[in-house]
């Protein structure tokens, strides 16, 4: 079998993020704490440290956990105060929805204006207000096109409008380098069962010092239980017993990244993508949608295609069925970037990379789609 969804979730995960699941489920929980690992202060402590590393923060304690980057997304979104927003047409749902339903509520019309942009030359720098009051949400890398932004001059051109930059690195953590501080974004969404190797269930958020953040959930911290009514800004946004199973293993993920270097995995992950959009390109009736489609600067480990004659989902079915070759189609959450791109209703088959696809894996995709394409 050959597996190249790991746009969706990676696979497989390394020993090491296995080990450290099944040894947190295996260890007896403290009494002094709501976790299954008795060190899970620790864990989490080390974990913030490592993925500051990653993200190249100097704050780690401005790195808050949650289910996934969904979840992060909404809450970072829902918590946030602005009246304006911009929004680029290669989001996932994960961001759409939010903006899109959020804004309609009666108790959060705090949305004035709202933009979706085709091509982020169109965000030309404006007068900035007298006060931040606008949004800007990017992904780093599209689960569509893979086109990858260039964040620094995005964010420079942003904050020139008055306006915060909020990254969704769903696509990026843990497989291509992120400058965060260097580039001056604002705010950061990351899921941990993709890049990072973890388990799913797992992911957070980065919150730069200075902005501030509404919390859109309440509950049990086991910081003082004596608090009910938060004073202004003394705001906690880790509540109720924390997922350590899935954090001891994103920890270890974490860690595998860190010792591969993210530039290695990078490097590995540019020079096979390149080779497999080369070969793509060879075979008649395919059509494919890379990162020249969206502005991307860079091409990241997602490629996106069609073959002519063919629906993506019959593509698809027959690469699983007939060649064990994992893959995945149709619109991957991402409406607004196949509308731009002319290929809705039924999207596209996309092959997405990991630092655990082999060479041998790519051939057999293209020799698949060789096959294929010969017998139409």
């Amino acid at each position: 079998m050959v597996y190249l969804n790991n746009a969706a979730t990676s696979y497989p995960k390394p020993p090491s993020v296995v080990k450290a699941v099944t040894e947190a489920l295996e260890t007896m929980p403290s009494s002094a704490l709501r976790s299954s690992l008795a060190a899970s202060d620790d864990i989490m402590a080390a974990l913030r440290e490592d993925l500051a590393t990653m993200l190249h923060v100097s704050h780690p304690d401005r790195i808050f956990f949650t289910s996934g980057a969904t979840d992060a997304l909404n809450r970072l979104i829902g918590g946030l105060s602005f009246r304006h927003a911009t929004i680029t047409t290669d989001n996932h749902n994960s961001v759409l929805r939010p903006i899109e339903n959020l804004k309609n509520l009666e108790d959060l019309e705090y949305l004035e204006h709202l933009e979706y942009l085709d091509h982020l030359d169109h965000l030309d720098p404006l007068d900035p207000p007298d006060s931040p009051s606008g949004l800007l949400i990017l992904p780093h890398c599209s689960n569509v096109t893979g086109a990858i932004h260039d964040i620094a001059t995005i964010c420079q051109k942003a904050h020139q409008r008055g306006m915060l930059v909020l990254l969704d690195a769903a696509q990026s953590a843990g497989c291509i380098p992120i400058q965060a501080e260097e580039w001056g974004v604002d705010l950061i969404a990351f899921t941990g069962h993709k890049g990072l190797f973890g388990p799913q269930g797992t992911g957070g958020f980065y919150i730069r010092p200075g902005v501030s953040l509404r919390p859109t959930l309440f509950g049990g911290t086991g910081r003082d239980s004596s608090v009910i009514r938060y004073k202004d800004g003394d705001w906690e946004y880790e509540v109720g017993t924390p997922n350590m199973p899935g954090l001891a293993g994103l920890k270890a993920g974490v860690e595998y990244v860190l010792q591969a270097g993210v530039e290695t995995i990078f490097g590995q992950l540019q020079q096979q993508t390149g080779w497999l959009i080369t070969q793509l390109k060879g075979i008649p009736k395919i059509r494919l949608y890379n990162s020249g489609h969206h502005g991307g600067e860079s091409q990241g480990p997602v490629v996106s295609f069609n073959i002519d004659g063919l629906k993506p989902a019959d593509v698809g079915y027959i690469l699983q069925n007939a060649y064990g070759i994992t893959t995945r189609t149709g619109l991957h959450c991402a409406p607004l970037i196949h509308q731009q791109l002319g290929i809705t209703p039924w999207g596209t088959v996309r092959v997405s990379l990991s630092y655990h696809t082999t060479q041998d894996d790519l051939r057999a995709l293209v020799d698949a789609l060789q096959d294929i394409c010969q017998g139409l």
